[in-house]
């Protein structure tokens, strides 16, 4: 008896033997009658191959990078927006030094610490605008004062926030100035600051004293009241000065206190 070999093929649709275009279903016996168009094999590679570029598409999207931040709010220009009370601290500190340290324009440039702080922050919100996306105004507009710069930077950037909160500090810092001076709240204070100026001249002026510091607010300006100054004299030492108010009309009295 002579073994042969049998080649079994397994039951599945093959190509029909008789019509190339299309297939038919082999039982793993015979050929049936059960045929069909053949399947575009490269259609369906194609499509096959587009739906993966599409799950890949979306498993990267998260690692893409970022593109153009929304927001234009930056901790800068918001220093930038409130840099009028800066400004206002620096005239008071110039103002005070003047009146009881020295009297000197050096002090002025006290004024140059909120400008330098100013073009700093001017400086760093162009730069995070930059890294956002953003377009914004060029570097020379930091140098032109805060205000400068924040209205340049509202013709670049959208946001009316930080010039806004600017303009709103000086108008307040301006509306209540005017109510001190046209209530007569600030009236101690202006007279403190005659006081001051007035005996300062008369005895640095005629090198008595080398310096005078008085209360930089007046307690009381009702006639007979009595507050005290001090007096640097040129050895040194120190004095009192004995202030007497005389009028209803601001009119006062020294004297240099004798030990």
């Amino acid at each position: 008896m002579t073994d042969q070999a049998i080649r079994v093929v397994p039951a599945g649709w093959y190509e029909n033997p008789a019509d190339p275009t299309q297939v038919r279903w082999w039982n793993g016996i015979a050929w049936t009658d059960h045929v069909q168009a053949k399947p575009d094999l490269e259609a369906a590679a194609l499509a096959e191959s587009a739906e993966l570029d599409e799950q890949f598409a979306d498993a990267t999207a998260s690692l893409r990078p970022r593109g153009r931040v929304a927001s234009t709010s930056t901790m800068s220009s918001w220093l930038l927006a409130f840099s009028p009370i800066l400004f206002i601290a620096a005239v008071a500190a110039s103002i005070y030094a003047q009146l009881y340290y020295v009297q000197s324009p050096i002090t002025w440039l006290i004024m140059l610490v909120p400008y330098a702080l100013g073009v700093m922050w001017g400086i760093f919100d162009i730069r995070k605008l930059t890294r956002w996306g953003h377009t914004p105004p060029a570097v020379f507009w930091a140098f032109l004062t805060p205000l400068g710069y924040l209205i340049a930077r509202k013709m670049t950037v959208a946001g009316w926030g930080q010039l806004g909160t600017f303009v709103g500090i000086l108008l307040a810092a301006g509306a209540a100035h005017l109510a001190l001076w046209t209530t007569g709240a600030a009236e101690p204070l202006e007279f403190a600051i005659t006081i001051q100026t007035e005996i300062r001249d008369d005895l640095v002026g005629s090198g008595v004293a080398t310096a005078v510091a008085c209360p930089p607010v007046a307690d009381t300006t009702t006639v007979g009241a009595i507050y005290t100054c001090d007096a640097t004299l040129t050895d040194g030492t120190h004095r009192n000065v004995w202030v007497s108010i005389d009028s209803e009309n601001g009119d006062y009295s020294y004297t240099l206190a004798v030990h």
